[in-house]
């Protein structure tokens, strides 16, 4: 059973489509059905899968692709390529982030709950005036210093991961089946 809780958490979109009922939920499915359909029709009659021959049928794009120089190792680079970045893009962006210090949230506990203040902070280098060593201090915007903050590293999310196998796969496919 959802609570109150789970319905304000919810997307936009949920709460939207929750408050459909069946019949609306139906008539928008069929709905979208059909623009998938009318989209279709041109691209099936121009021959992109395969059955009639025309402009964007894959062997005449082969063919076209072919008669341009292109070569499967080409394809290769190209796929690899996409797969290299698809996976590492957002390590790199962390990387960057930490150096710059972006991404970083106070770690001091508050109160007697225990909780952490978590307002951003700004890193600041310090030189020592006896020893001459910098450290390295964090400012959070309600006036916090400290030695550490927390980084919030970007995560993939589902178009990135769909991204990566989808190049991997068409790495597969131009390695082993061409």
């Amino acid at each position: 059973m959802k609570t109150i809780t789970d319905y304000n958490q919810a997307s936009l979109f949920k709460r939207w489509w929750s408050g459909r009922d069946y019949l609306q939920k139906r008539m928008i499915r069929m709905c979208l059905s059909m623009l998938v359909m009318v989209v279709c029709f041109p691209l099936y009659y121009l021959g992109l899968f395969g059955s009639v021959e025309g402009p964007l049928n894959p062997a005449g794009i082969g063919d076209f692709l072919a008669n341009m120089g292109m070569t499967r190792t080409h394809f290769m680079v190209l796929f690899l390529s996409f797969l290299i970045i698809a996976v590492s893009w957002n390590w790199i962006y962390n990387a960057v982030s930490m150096g710059i210090g972006a991404r970083l949230t106070c770690s001091r506990k508050m109160g007697e709950d225990g909780h952490l203040c978590a307002a951003r902070v700004t890193r600041t280098k310090v030189a020592h005036k006896k020893t001459g060593r910098v450290t390295v201090t964090y400012v959070c915007a309600r006036g916090h210093t400290g030695t550490d903050a927390h980084f919030h590293p970007l995560t993939k999310g589902t178009f990135s991961h769909t991204l990566w196998l989808t190049s991997l796969c068409f790495c597969v496919i131009v390695f082993f089946m061409s």
